[in-house]
């Protein structure tokens, strides 16, 4: 694969922006991120055509599972990764009943974080054991 198109979707603007700068900074990623609704994330999927959507699972304005179905439904060849810190084990049980390729935690290495992007982008699951 050439370069993975990331698309973060995430209402913390530091995380955000801090999450694009360091995806952007390696030479086989390219992202792009959205903050506000439902109808932004999915307009930002149509236009940019992501391998990967990184999606924040505690998102304020918006639900992360809608996004998720929207996402299967409307791109069934883009992966979902959902990020938590501390997700409870029923909240990671109906994400992957969804679909998601991918859950990383917020405190994750970076290695561990780039690892996961670009296993999913091959498709390689990346889930938490049962």
């Amino acid at each position: 694969m050439a370069t993975i198109r990331v698309l973060l979707i995430e209402d913390n603007r530091l995380l955000r922006e801090g999450a694009t700068a360091i995806l952007n900074a390696q030479p086989d990623i390219k992202a792009v991120s959205v903050g506000g609704t439902n109808g932004d994330a999915l307009a930002k999927a149509r236009a940019f055509k992501p391998h990967v959507v990184l999606l924040d699972l505690g998102l304020r304005n918006m639900s992360s599972i809608k996004i998720v179905q929207s996402m299967r439904k409307d791109f069934p060849k883009t992966e979902v990764i959902v990020m938590d810190l501390i997700p409870a084990h029923a909240d990671v049980a109906e994400f992957v009943k969804e679909g998601v390729a991918g859950f990383i935690l917020k405190d994750a290495t970076l290695d561990d974080f780039l690892h996961t992007i670009r296993s999913v982008a091959k498709g390689i699951k990346v889930l938490p054991p049962p």
